[in-house]
């Protein structure tokens, strides 16, 4: 069977849940009380399809690593990835306590710090991140081929090799990436243990406390295994106790980031502050109105699809009523949010029949919106999208098995027109910079060819972020949502930063974290003469003359 023909056979007429199993290299062998179980038939069974597949596979992965590598230090490192180089200790002795107390991904994090004695350039930091991201192209694909057959596993791999909410984490210094590798590889194992009765359980728990330690999201993961897992325990004490026992294993595994929460609990006041966000008050919301939206969950389903380069950006939906920046590009999103609920839809239909495989998809889908959208309501955590990328593989399976379940020609047809907005999302990314992260590293440069002595730099969010590009010698002050919370509040804090300086620059990025309503801007205008300004994707930096205009309040 030649490639081209391999290829077209993605989309033939038999539905995934067909009793036919053979078409999906899926065939049922009895058992003990356990019930039937299904093992993959021989690798030589449909020789020249399985080379295809092969040879497809590594085709994708190839170009998969590409995309992932590719401008892999174009765009300038933005807050979330400093706060990963600060829980490294990057530059410092990383620490046990280091470990145990942080809570944003241990695993990843010591890595980052070992990576950073090499060199602290964007595509050294990023390169684990892309080398995560291309590992989970052929994991995906494993797992949709053993759940529903070789051509949902090759679809699977296609979707994630152009998936740009994969390629965004593929190239950024956070542990989300690691993250959907590890929840695609603990998810395949379970598959196996639970459902073929593959052997292999100490790197199940090997997995499964890797993923924990790389993002505390994979607790909800966790859960769905479980959820999977106990029909089978329970009719199988001998799986029972393994069950168990890896999990005791797993948890002991997974205490450092356990305890890191339990000092997160104490340190941060987090008790102080649960509650229904019904009943907070605006400051006490983690991020204001935008801690938990009606709208954020169809968009999590949205941004694992279509990733942050489609549609509104992620500036825009800040600094916009959601849905009037969803409106405003409704001509866009609109074809692309109804063929993913389509593909999504036809799925959960095509697998019915494969109970088991929909009982664990659907959990790992349930559990985490379910988990973190209850963090969100109860003022835990704000919702996020990222938050629930441990789901990222299950909806890619779903996804595939929804295309292969519309036969040749319809299958293509909803293949290419994902493709499409696929594509148009990456290069939305590459080359747009309306999605671009804030490109603090441009603008720290620019103040630093052009700065003077006396000047001063107010940069109220991203100080950290422009604390590790600039390398000049001018006082840097930040801001805090304390600091501008009133009128008062402000002018106390511009009169400290202007006194004893002759020129001020004021780097505006991210200001809806600490000054929603504008009043440091408002303040500074109205107060000092401009003299320079620049921006940037997502950064406007100005320089003001600090004496004081005549006739400013």
């Amino acid at each position: 069977m030649t490639d081209r023909s391999a290829f077209s056979t993605l989309f033939v007429n038999t539905p995934v849940g067909s009793p036919n199993r053979a078409v999906y290299g899926v065939r049922e062998v009895s058992s003990s009380a356990a019930g039937t179980v299904e093992v993959p038939e021989r690798p030589d069974a449909e020789g020249g399809a399985s080379r295809s597949l092969v040879g497809w596979l590594v085709f994708l992965t190839a170009v998969g690593a590409l995309l992932r590598f590719y401008r892999l230090g174009h765009q300038s490192l933005w807050v979330d990835e400093i706060l990963t180089l600060q829980a490294a200790n990057v530059g410092g002795t990383l620490t046990l306590r280091d470990i145990v107390w942080n809570i944003q991904g241990p695993l990843h994090a010591t890595l980052t710090h070992f990576v950073a004695k090499l060199s602290t350039s964007e595509p050294a930091l990023r390169a684990a991140s892309a080398v995560a991201g291309t590992a989970t192209i052929p994991v995906v694909c494993l797992l949709g081929r053993d759940m529903a057959g070789r051509r949902v596993g090759l679809l699977a791999a296609a979707l994630t090799t152009f998936s740009p909410f994969a390629v965004w984490y593929s190239q950024e210094v956070r542990n989300y990436s690691f993250l959907m590798l590890l929840a695609a590889a603990s998810t395949l194992l379970v598959w196996r243990l639970l459902k073929m009765r593959r052997r292999g359980w100490w790197i199940y728990v090997l997995t499964m406390a890797m993923a924990i330690q790389s993002n505390l999201s994979a607790v909800f993961l966790a859960s769905a295994h479980n959820i999977f897992a106990a029909p089978r325990a329970i009719r199988d004490r001998r799986l029972m106790g393994r069950w168990v026992a890896a999990y005791v294993v797993i948890l002991i595994l997974s205490l450092p980031i356990f305890l890191g929460v339990v000092r997160w609990v104490e340190v941060d006041d987090v008790g102080g502050r649960i509650g229904p966000i019904s009943e907070a008050s605006e400051p006490e919301l983690l991020r204001g109105e935008t801690t938990f939206t009606p709208a954020a969950v169809p968009y999590a389903f949205f941004a694992l699809a279509y990733g942050y380069s489609l549609g509104p950006s992620l500036t825009e939906l800040h600094l916009r009523p959601p849905m009037q920046a969803y409106l405003s590009d409704f001509w866009l999103i609109a074809p692309a949010g109804l063929l993913l609920a389509a593909a999504v839809l036809l799925g959960i239909r095509a697998l019915c029949r494969r109970r088991a495989a929909l009982l664990l998809l659907a959990s790992m889908v349930v559990v985490t919106l379910a988990g973190a959208a209850l963090l969100a309501f109860m003022n835990v955590k704000p919702f996020n999208a990222r938050y629930v990328a441990v789901m990222f593989p299950a909806l890619v399976v779903l996804v595939s098995a929804g295309v292969a379940s519309l036969g040749r020609a319809r299958g293509a047809l909803l293949f290419s027109a994902l493709a499409f907005f696929l594509l148009l999302s990456l290069g939305g990314y590459y080359f747009n910079p309306r999605y671009y992260r804030e490109d603090v590293r441009a603008a720290a440069g620019y103040i630093e060819a052009r700065e003077r002595s006396g000047d001063a730099v107010l940069v109220p969010v991203v100080r950290d972020v422009f604390r590790f590009y600039y390398g000049g010698d001018l006082m840097d002050y930040a801001a805090y949502r304390s600091q501008t919370s009133s009128d008062a509040a402000v002018d106390e804090l511009v009169s400290r930063v202007s006194a004893g300086h002759s020129r001020l620059w004021f780097v505006q990025s991210r200001l809806w974290r600490v000054d929603p309503e504008g009043r440091v801007a408002a303040l500074i205008r109205d107060r000092y003469r401009p003299l320079d300004e620049v921006d940037f994707p997502g950064v406007r930096g100005t320089l003001f003359e600090l004496e004081e205009v005549i006739g400013a309040q």
